[in-house]
């Protein structure tokens, strides 16, 4: 069940182990997610937006056709438009990007770091916290109101119920 607290907690977390930043799109409806958490800089939100790059990410097409976890250097070569050399000009050296389906929904995330790669252990807790943010979203309409606003205010965007 969702709490403003538990949500709170498992994005700070997140934030702990993504020094450069993290998106994580949660319930993915056609190519729409319910809600979107972005913890980047704004100046790649922005180059990221204006260029359309979701339509050319290696990261998110992989993810909206898989389950699971990839590193960077696993889809470098499927980057025909230079997704991956942009985002690592903004300071992004490593990112993994990780899938999980619940219930036939699907949320993703893509996690960064400037210094290294993710370690194993690393992954394994960012797929556990992915999987919790999606089970506590689940069902917004189950959802007391002051919770559900509470989650829409942490949200970038609720888009759909």
């Amino acid at each position: 069940m969702f709490s403003s607290l538990s949500l709170d907690g498992t994005l700070g977390r997140i934030g702990e182990l993504c020094p450069s930043g993290y998106a994580i799109a949660l319930h993915i409806r056609f190519t729409t997610p319910r809600y979107l958490f972005q913890a980047y800089d704004s100046a790649w939100v922005e180059y990221y937006s204006q260029n359309a790059l979701v339509l050319h990410d290696p990261l998110v097409r992989w993810a909206l056709t898989h389950e699971g976890a990839r590193r960077w250097e696993d889809l470098e070569h499927e980057d025909s438009m230079g997704v991956i050399a942009a985002a690592r000009r903004f300071g992004f050296a490593h990112a993994i990007v990780i899938s999980h389906v619940l219930d036939g929904s699907r949320s993703l995330g893509g996690f960064t770091r400037p210094d290294r790669p993710h370690r194993d252990a690393e992954i394994a807790e960012l797929t556990r916290l992915l999987a919790r943010l999606a089970e506590m979203t689940a069902d917004p309409g189950a959802l007391p109101e002051a919770e559900r606003a509470a989650l829409h205010a942490l949200s970038v965007v609720q888009t759909h119920s």
